[in-house]
């Protein structure tokens, strides 16, 4: 049996936090230390919610730990976290990473997504950004779903997500229970859904003339309460943003992202019109603060095992499920 790859969680926000734990609980991975300079001192195991001590204390920084692989969990923005991800490079780590514009860091941050890359190949090292929206549902999915076409004419991707059920960060994140107007001015919409759509027309050889992003407030028909906070009838519920690509002057490629607190039948849905067309639903949708964890551990042996360099879902051999 092979040793297990020794892992060091970036970030404990509520997704790293989950993610340390499904390391802990998988024979091949070994946590072999944590990094968030917000609980710097504290001892991991405290830190995840256990009585129990890990004898882990959390660092600031990732200097004078050793290690195989880090998980990152920090940032949405690639440029925001763009010095944490060269650290983890120069380190010699191999990294899979949540920042949501790292799914295709080359389509906002050309630049730096080439420096990224030098700088792994460099250091015999891998990084890959992924998660489940973006990173599978409205990507990945898709794009594997497309296999089985001699011809795929147009895609349309829904995700539907009653944000009622999710974490507060994320509850707040599409602005539920703010006013219309503080909407305009503190929501900028839900961060990787054209990263998505770029990624899915590289993967079909698309070469789009435009590409459109809509986002617009979801009202509260009735007053609702969630663990976290109440929305108001009439308030800001969430989100609803479509991104579209064009060819030829016609939408080929659609992603319509409704996520707000109370949203009826919650789902994923692909439609495929080609030859043949496909129609797939994933009834009740697939649960990012559950399913994000599991698309970062279950691809961390696979950018292991590539080679060196920034690496996107398409380059990268598909992840499965692991024990």
């Amino acid at each position: 049996m092979s040793k297990p790859i020794r892992v060091i969680q970036f970030g404990l926000g509520a997704i790293g936090r989950a993610t340390a734990r499904l390391v802990l609980k998988r024979n091949t991975l070994q946590l072999a230390g944590a990094v968030d300079p917000q609980f710097a001192g504290r001892d991991l195991g405290e830190v995840l919610g256990w009585r129990r001590k890990l004898n882990l204390p959390v660092r600031a920084e990732l200097a004078g730990l050793s290690a195989d692989a880090v998980l990152h969990c920090t940032g949405s923005h690639f440029d925001k976290v763009f010095d944490q991800l060269t650290a983890i490079a120069r380190a010699g780590l191999h990294c899979v990473s949540s920042c949501e514009e790292g799914l295709l860091p080359s389509y906002r941050h050309p630049a730096l997504a080439k420096r990224l890359h030098q700088l792994c190949v460099a250091h015999h090292v891998g990084f890959v950004g992924t998660g489940v929206n973006p990173g599978f549902v409205m990507d990945t999915l898709a794009l594997v779903l497309t296999a089985p076409c001699q011809r795929v004419d147009a895609l349309r991707i829904r995700r539907v997500v009653n944000a009622g059920t999710r974490r507060e960060a994320l509850q707040r994140k599409v602005g539920a229970g703010m006013s219309p107007a503080e909407f305009r001015v503190r929501v900028g919409g839900h961060v990787g859904l054209t990263e998505s759509l770029a990624l899915v027309a590289d993967g079909l050889g698309w070469k789009l003339d435009r590409v459109t992003e809509q986002v617009a407030p979801v009202r509260a028909a009735r007053t609702v309460r969630t663990r976290y906070l109440t929305v108001n009838r009439g308030a800001v519920a969430g989100v609803h943003q479509v991104a579209r690509g064009y060819r030829g002057g016609r939408a080929v490629l659609t992603l319509d992202l409704q996520m707000y607190v109370g949203a009826p039948a919650p789902r994923d849905e692909i439609e495929i019109r080609g030859d043949p067309p496909l129609h797939v639903v994933v009834a009740g949708g697939t649960p990012g603060d559950v399913a994000t964890p599991a698309m970062l551990v279950n691809l961390l042996p696979v950018l292991v095992a590539a080679a060196p360099g920034l690496h996107t879902m398409k380059t990268l051999t598909l992840p499965h499920g692991a024990r």
